[in-house]
């Protein structure tokens, strides 16, 4: 017994220890949230909430700041956090959900390997949706595979520059896309302005949290939904795997509905030591439940429905152990595309 109560205050007394040196190194320490997308956008503000509310929660309350890092659909900063940052724990990210499957495709700019991240964790799960403007002949996903429907990209390996092919593989779709706009911002200003007529890879959250307007007034029209389930917000909108044509082509759709549940990761670089992990994802998941965190996302009209940092690695894994041959078909539709560098 004398044994047994020596080690359990052993083991009590190294949990404070590592507490005190969690404290110790953040206490005056800055977290930069690096976003990948430049604001109007809905990664930019989840970046900036988390970023007010997070440090009450770590040990040493560091201070938090927003560092806005754009290009390549987000990829930019992707590499960045798998490259440059600090690997200290004074670095996050978050950046488009689609980054994370860009090495899987390899695609031969995405030099990082999304296993190896420090996962935090995700506010939601999210719903990928194609959004056209109200003015668009196409009412349908029928109609779109019908008539040639211009949507917009932010290019490189960005939601917006991969659905458009895969649908187009799997759906029959006819969507051409116009490459080269700088975030989600631009791709609606492209839109209002009569240059495309909508865009796919946007997200329900992301429209809401940014044009919330626009979905009430039926001033855009959804006519596709990707995802593990329907969203609730979307009676009536088609789930694009249940439009597979056959097996094949539903296994390619799963695919992409898997990585939806990525949503707006939250991560940090490879390498972050493991206490500094443990206090980031505990602070994460304490701040996902702040009632006044809660308050604001309501305010934003997305979804809060988090995934831990351990759920979100065991997402990536997931997504990493899908069979070869159904990862090369999507390889060869987006190469053929142009949208993957062969």
């Amino acid at each position: 017994m004398g044994r047994l109560a020596t080690a359990i205050v052993m083991m009590f007394c190294a949990t404070l220890a590592r507490a005190d040196a969690v404290r110790d190194f953040y206490a005056n320490k800055t977290i930069t949230i690096v976003v990948g997308m430049n604001p109007p956008d809905q990664h930019d503000n989840d970046g900036r909430l988390l970023a007010r509310f997070m440090g009450k929660y770590i040990p040493g309350h560091p201070a938090f700041i927003v560092q806005n890092m754009p290009g390549a659909g987000s990829m930019k900063a992707a590499q960045y956090l798998a490259t440059t940052a600090p690997r200290d724990g004074t670095t996050l990210g978050i950046v488009q959900r689609g980054m994370m499957m860009m090495p899987l495709l390899k695609y031969p700019d995405a030099n990082f390997e999304p296993t190896k991240y420090t996962w935090i964790g995700t506010r939601a799960g999210e719903t990928s949706i194609v959004v056209l403007w109200h003015s668009s002949p196409t009412n349908s996903i029928e109609d779109a595979t019908k008539r040639e429907t211009i949507v917009a990209s932010s290019g490189g390996g960005a939601d917006s520059n991969t659905m458009p092919f895969i649908y187009n593989a799997t759906l029959g779709a006819r969507f051409k896309v116009i490459i080269g706009y700088t975030g989600g911002g631009d791709m609606n200003l492209a839109m209002e302005r009569g240059e495309v007529e909508g865009r796919t890879g946007w997200s329900v959250g992301a429209m809401r949290g940014t044009k919330e307007d626009w979905f009430e007034n039926k001033t855009v029209k959804v006519i596709l939904q990707h995802a593990l389930r329907p969203n609730a917000a979307l009676p009536g909108v088609p789930m694009a795997q249940d439009l597979a044509r056959n097996e094949d082509d539903r296994q390619l759709l799963m695919l992409f509905a898997a990585r939806q549940e990525i949503g707006f990761p939250v991560f940090g670089p490879p390498g972050i030591l493991a206490d500094r992990v443990a206090a980031l994802r505990e602070a994460y998941m304490k701040t996902m439940k702040d009632p006044e965190y809660a308050a604001e996302v309501r305010k934003m009209s997305v979804d809060l429905d988090p995934l831990s940092g351990e759920r979100m690695q065991s997402l990536i894994d997931k997504i990493y152990s899908t069979p070869p041959e159904v990862v090369e078909r999507a390889r060869k539709i987006l190469m053929d595309a142009g949208a993957l560098p062969k």
